[in-house]
């Protein structure tokens, strides 16, 4: 005598116990096996790195574009990407539709393949130019490959937001790294509703108010 699984009852209970292979309210094991809930699995946050210092409270620490992981989410449960890919062989054409990923639209220049950016072997880690692998959290360096002079840039301080102290001699800088801004699948941003112009309070040093202005600036 075995418990059924999935099947809820019995005097204190728990399972009610039933013969393998019997039926138990009208369904065999086999149909009650289905019947079990699922867990719900969160997807692990992929690592954030830090945007600007816990005394700048101040700042909007919120960027642009959070950082994705690597990992698929399907059906409330995470999957490493090779436990799918390590049966699937890495092909730079597919002759059939893709299953997964449909989400994904790739608009990206020159790269028009998944396996320019993503290792041919190793999902979980991006390609370099010599075939070695760019761990995930060096992404940075998977944009340096293309984009040169941007990486001097943003690795002088004058691309992308970097937040903290400029002399790291006083204390601690943070960096956005590039995904944490543009999509990495289509990286122009899309285009922006801009923000309304600067509105003076009355009698602000400037305003049309203060200087006498106001009167004439509806006049041909």
């Amino acid at each position: 005598m075995v418990p059924a699984l999935g099947l809820r009852g019995g005097a204190s209970g728990g399972p009610a116990p039933v013969p393998p292979g019997t039926s138990a309210g009208g369904q065999d094991t086999a149909a009650a096996a289905l019947s079990v809930e699922l867990p719900v699995v969160e997807k692990p946050p992929a690592q954030q790195p830090p945007v600007g210092l816990p005394e700048d409270a101040h700042l909007d620490k919120t960027p642009p574009r959070a950082t994705k992981g690597l990992d698929l989410v399907k059906l409330g449960w995470t999957y490493n990407c090779m436990e799918c890919h390590k049966l699937l062989p890495a092909r730079w054409h597919y002759d059939r539709p893709m299953v997964e990923h449909q989400n994904i639209r790739l608009e990206h220049g020159n790269n028009r393949f998944c396996l320019n950016c993503h290792h041919p072997t190793n999902r979980n880690a991006f390609v370099d130019y010599d075939g070695s692998e760019i761990p995930e959290q060096d992404v940075v360096l998977l944009c340096a490959k293309c984009h040169g002079t941007i990486y001097r840039d943003w690795r002088a301080g004058v691309h992308g937001r970097r937040n903290g102290y400029w002399d790291t001699r006083r204390g601690l800088q943070t960096q956005l790294r590039c995904i944490q801004c543009h999509d990495p699948h289509r990286p122009a941003f899309a285009p922006m509703k801009p923000l309304p112009p600067l509105r003076y309070p009355p009698r602000a040093a400037g305003s049309p108010e203060r200087t006498g202005t106001a009167r004439n600036l509806h006049r041909p």
